[in-house]
Order: structure tokens, then sequence, then C-alpha cells
């Protein structure tokens, strides 16, 4: 009995056991053949296979319906990231973290997206409890080395990389954030050094070589640029980031058409209206050439009989004439050192009298860079004084010289020296001499500043339409902010300026602005683009009582806006997921 009843027993075990068992695969196949694990299912597949489009609905509906789990939401949060939407994407992760609390990889990524967010400080945070809860993961410091560079703190960040190579964590991407970060605080050269160095260790690094490659396109080394990105992309046709800088190339140096209208007047009731169509192209990586045709309609009120002496007019008449000029450009880096820039063109002005007159202008500069500190620019130049209604019709020009010197003695600090000479077609010459220092640190936020100072002196006071004293000199700072959203999508500058003038002239002479005058001035623009990139919309305007502003010296005003259509090649296959080698060192 007791043989039979323990049989009996140990059979229903297994009874049970073959039961349960089966329970237990028709639960786990239901699970698997739900719709929600089909959703995820699905959007694996399209991650896998490079849908971005498709991976982020299917995961988003997953997550919509609250299923997928950490997965789901981490694949969503990245998708987005890459789509730009990053609030939707740091919400994610957030989310993410609330069923995953403290996870390394998800934290890392929350952390990046806010830096790419503008939200430097939280981010600058979160890597900062991580490196004291894992102080030898290299992510962790390389992450929070950029964010540091991104802050402005370029001194933090540098010894956070070269922590990592005394330690030997990581010592190539250690040496390529120092890379990233000469170039972010806008040392070009050192830049190159650090990129040339990892390269000469790792020959193959990629991100290496898309550095590189940035700087040398920020520089204006497009020659260059050009063939290496067409090598990346070779090298690695999947590489988003390789694909990204080829399409900004290749758009940078796709032909433009342009149309501009501008308006700008000053306190004697001079007024000059105009437009001017253009079309730019590339007659080879580093050499452009551009053509413009402007129309000029200028008017002022006559209120000083010395300017209202053709027959018929009198003082309080309402005067107007015009102008058209076609200017040819050429802008050429020959070669490294050297910079060109030329124009030639011809003006047709109308006289009060009806008559017309043809000048020939133009001139050019030349910029030859001495190492990575010192440049010198000379210049020649003949141009026609287009400023009033008055200038145009007595066909005033200028013939002048000048060179500049520039010292960079600091990465973000630009010490410059300028003496020129001009003459008038009036038989009137001037000397001038000015110098500034530029100042503009590496910031997330465009910033920087000016402290110019000028001197310039005339043989006579010919009081013949254009500010002509005997003697002047000014000192002004200026301050300008600008900033850029969504890669470039919109875009502002503001300038103000602070300072004094002061002048003498002849007894009789006017006067102009006044003597010994407090100067300020502002300047606003804002731009966008739309159309895949292809169309540019800018405004601006600005308002000034600096007497150089305008030939004629007075408190004067200008307004314009420009249209561009750029004729964009092919487009390269989706955007990059934006990282620390994707930032402009200009922002």
């Amino acid at each position: 009995m007791r043989s039979a009843r323990s049989a009996a027993f140990v059979g229903g075990i297994a009874l049970f056991a073959v039961a349960g068992g089966g329970l237990f695969a028709a639960v786990t196949i239901a699970q698997e053949t739900s719709p929600a694990a089909n959703l995820v299912r699905q959007a694996d597949a399209a991650f896998d296979r490079g849908d971005q489009a498709a991976a982020r609905v299917l995961y988003g509906r997953a997550v919509g319906a609250d299923e997928g789990g950490v997965h789901a939401l981490r694949r969503l949060a990245l998708i987005e990231s890459w789509d730009g939407d990053l609030e939707q994407s740091i919400a994610h992760y957030r989310q993410a973290l609330v069923l995953a609390p403290g996870d390394l990889d998800l934290t890392l990524e929350l952390a990046k997206v806010l830096s790419w967010d503008d939200r430097l400080e939280e981010s600058a945070r979160l890597y900062a409890d991580l490196k004291a809860a894992h102080p030898d993961e290299a992510r962790v410091l390389t992450g929070l080395g950029r964010t540091l560079s991104w802050q402005g703190r370029y001194e933090e960040a540098e010894a956070i990389y070269v922590d990592m190579e005394t330690r030997r964590i990581d010592p190539i991407q250690a040496h390529l954030g120092r890379a990233n970060l000469r170039a972010w605080s806008g040392d070009m050269d050192g830049a190159l050094e650090f990129y040339s160095d990892v390269l000469k260790a790792d020959p193959g690094n990629l991100e290496a070589r898309l550095g590189r490659t940035r700087v040398q396109h920020w520089l204006g080394f497009d020659r260059a640029a050009s063939a290496q990105a067409d090598t990346i992309v070779l090298d690695h046709p999947d590489d988003r980031d390789g694909r990204r800088l080829r399409q900004e190339i290749r758009d940078r140096l796709s032909p433009v058409a342009g149309l501009d209208g501008f308006r700008y007047s000053d306190t004697d009731s001079n007024r000059v209206e105009g437009a001017t169509a253009s079309a730019l192209w590339f007659a080879e990586p580093q050499t452009s050439i551009r053509i413009g045709y402007t129309d000029y309609r200028a008017e002022f009120r006559c209120q000083d009989v010395l300017f209202c002496d053709e027959p018929g007019i009198a003082v309080g008449n309402l005067v107007t004439t015009g102008a058209r000029s076609l200017i040819g450009t050429m802008h050429s880096r020959v070669i490294g050192p050297l910079t060109v820039h030329g124009e030639v063109g011809v003006v047709e002005e109308e006289s009060f009298d009806g008559e017309h007159r043809t000048l020939g202008v133009g001139g050019g500069s030349i910029r030859w860079q001495v190492g990575p500190r010192f440049a010198a620019i000379g210049s020649a130049w003949r141009q026609a004084l287009l400023d009033t209604a008055v200038l145009i019709d007595r066909g005033i020009r200028v013939d002048s010289v000048e060179m500049r010197l520039e010292h960079r003695f600091k990465p973000r600090w630009v010490l410059s020296g300028a003496a020129g000479i001009g003459g008038y077609s009036d038989d009137n010459s001037r000397l001038s001499a000015g110098a500034s220092v530029v100042w503009q640190p590496a910031i997330r936020v465009g910033l920087s500043g000016t402290f110019d100072v000028a001197y310039r002196s005339f043989d006579e006071d010919l009081n013949n339409g254009y500010f002509d004293p005997l003697r002047f000199d000014s000192e002004l700072l200026t301050v300008a902010v600008w900033d850029r959203y969504r890669d470039g999508a919109f875009y502002w500058r503001v300038e103000a300026t602070y300072g004094r003038q002061d002048f003498e002239s002849d007894a009789a002479a006017a006067t102009g602005p006044g003597s010994d005058d407090a100067v300020q001035a502002f300047y606003a623009s804002a731009g966008t683009t739309f159309g895949s990139r292809r169309v540019t919309l800018e405004a601006y305007y600005a308002d000034s009582d600096y007497a150089l502003q305008l030939a004629t010296g007075f408190e004067s005003s200008r307004a314009g806006v420009s249209f561009r259509y750029r004729f964009l090649p092919e487009e390269a296959p989706p955007a990059a997921m934006p990282d620390g080698t994707s930032h402009d060192p200009g922002r």
C-alpha cells in the first residue's frame, strides 16, 4: 500500500509539473504574441534597418500604451534627440530613469541631451555626480569635460582631460577632448595639432578625422576639407556625422542668388533707397565669384544754398537723383597664408541737371597670415560716394590705401592697428589711423567686445557734401551678442556702441554732429532659413550718431532686408545625432 501511495503521489507531482509547465509556456507565448510585444519587435526591426521615422512611431505607440518598459522609452528618447526634439527626449529619459533609477547608461544619455539643449548647469551636475560614483569611467569624464568646455570653463575641462591622460584612462579619447576644447575656444592651430597627434597614434580614428576636417572647413580650407569629407564617407558610409559634415561643406560651396533692399537716411533730410540683385558661385572650393547690380534712388530737401546751385532748384525744394552700379568680386584663399579679395566695376551717376557720368571703381586687399598669431593686410580702393543725392550729383569719389597689422596674443584676443591715406576727386586728401582690441570668449551664446580708437585729418574743410573736418578723433566700445537655434534655422545679433568723438573745423564750416560729443549706436538683425535650408530671409536695423558712419557725418539710420536662395545639391541621408565635434566654435 505504501509503495502504491508513493507511486500515486510521484505521479501526481509529475502530472502537476507537466500541466504547470504547459500553463507557463502558454502564458509566455501569449505574452510574446501580445500587441505590445509585437510593437516593440517591429520598432526594433525598423531601428536596426535604419528606418528612424517608423521606429519612432512604433516606440511611441508602445510607450503610449504603457508597454515596452525602459527599452522602448530609451530608444524613443534616443531617436527624439537625433530628430532635434530635445524637450521630448529629456522627458522620456527622465521617465525611463524612474523605472531604472541610477542606471549609468541612461543617466549618461540624459546628461548629454541636456547639454545639447543648453541646460549646461544641470548637465554638468549630473556628470559630476556620476564622476563621484564612477571616478574611472571614461564616458563620464569625457562628457563632463565636454560640458565644461561648452560653459567656457576651459581650465577645468583641460584639467579633467590631462588627468585622464596621466592615469591612462582612455588617453586617446582624452587627447581628442583636448583637441575639441581648442577648437571651441578658438585655437584652431592648436586643435589641428592635437587631432594630428591622435591620428599618429591611431591613423583610422574617425572622430579625429572628422574633427580635423571640420576645423579646416571652419578655417575656409574647403579644398582639403571637401576631399577629406568624401574619403570619410567612402570609408564609413553608415556614419551619420561624416555624411552630415560632407553635406555641410557641399551646401556652403553651392551657388547663391540674392536680392537685397535697403534704406538709409540722416538728420539733414538726406535719404537713399536701393536694391541689389546678386549671384555668387565658387570657381573652386576656396575661390568665390560674385556679381552684383545695385540701383540707388537718392533725395534730400535743399536747405543750404551751397547745395542748391543748379538751375531751377531753390531752398526748400525736394531734390532727387540716382545711380547704378555693376560690381564683380573675387575672394580666394589661394594658399594657406594668403587671402586675396578683389573688386572691379562701374558706377553710373545722374546729376541734378540730368546729365549722366560713368566712373570706374574697384580695388582689393591681400591678407598674409604669418603663423598663428600675426597677420598683415594691405588694401587699395577707388570708391564712389553714394550716400547722398549731393555726392551723387557732384560725382565725389575717393582713392585710398591702407595697411593693417593684427596680433592674436590669445586665442580670443586680437590687437590690430591701421594707417592709411586717401585722396578725393575734389582735390582734398585725408590721413587716417586707428587701433582696436577685440575680445570674443567662446561661449554658447556668441559675445564679443571691441574697443576702437580712430583719428582722421583733412587738408581742407571744403564743406563739399561729405564730413571733412580738419581733425577728428574718437574712442568707442562696442559689445555684440548673437546666437542661433536649431543648427542655424533661426539666428539673431545685437550690437551696442558707446563712446565719444571730437573734431575741429573751419569757423565757417557746418559742424555736423557737434564737437566733443557722446556717441551712441545700436544695431540689430535677425534671420531664418526655411525650405530645407535653401531660403534665407534676414532683416536689420541700425541707428548711430557716430560721424564716420555715413559720409555726411550726421546722425543716421539704416534698415534693410535680404533674401538668399541657395541652389543646394542633393541632400545627404538623415541629419547626424549632434555631438561635441558638431558644435560651431563661434557659438
